[in-house]
């Protein structure tokens, strides 16, 4: 691992521990990307019910999205958010969620705080501007092809496999308690290479 992906990542653990991310729930630090791993949390998360795209970033991949809105706070604190759920209704950002807007619980995070997740799309937890439209460039950037009426990217590491697992299960049990399932397509993109390529 470089220092700046040492440095990142450390101030990951930091930012979860202190700075209104809740607590360090499940928190391990990551030397390679494992296919094991990587293999268990998507067997344990793919349903049937769902169009489900699960895609392994590589670390070019994940820094063109960090970048792709050319903003320097943008960047360094929100873009690189360990685990991320964004909805799209075909290329407009819709509803946009980050780990650090989730409350703490007892043993994890509740992405549902303040009621977000109660209706279909989500409300929003981070204010959309129009320069975060730019996000729709995920599409070009990870090669999705889907036509689906919305597509939602949930961006999870196995550095968080108890927080990742459950903003997972919160889009999915959204999508169910909505009659929304045959309307999206969720795409999981794992990040692990982005923190730990040299």
């Amino acid at each position: 691992m470089n220092n700046k992906n040492h440095i990142i990542t450390l101030c990951f653990a930091v930012a979860i521990l202190l700075a209104g991310c809740g607590v360090l729930y499940d928190f391990k630090p990551i030397k390679q990307f494992d296919q094991k791993e990587y293999d268990k949390m998507i067997t344990f998360v793919i349903d049937r019910d769902f169009k489900i795209n699960p895609i392994v970033s590589e670390y070019e991949q994940f820094d063109a999205y960090r970048t792709c809105i050319q903003d320097s706070l943008w960047q360094h604190q929100t873009a690189v958010q360990p685990v991320q759920i964004l909805y799209f209704k075909k290329d407009s950002l819709l509803s946009y969620h980050i780990n650090c807007t989730a409350k703490g619980g007892l043993s994890n995070l509740n992405w549902n705080t303040d009621q977000r997740f109660e209706t279909f799309p989500p409300a929003t937890a981070v204010p959309i501007t129009p320069q975060m439209q730019n996000l729709s460039k995920i599409r070009d950037i990870y090669g999705i092809n889907d036509d689906s009426e919305y597509l939602i990217v949930v961006f999870w590491t196995n550095m968080l496999p108890k927080i990742s697992n459950s903003a997972i299960e919160t889009v999915k049990t959204n999508l169910r308690e909505n009659g929304a399932v045959n309307k999206a397509s969720l795409v999981l993109v794992n990040t692990d290479k982005f923190y730990v390529t040299p």
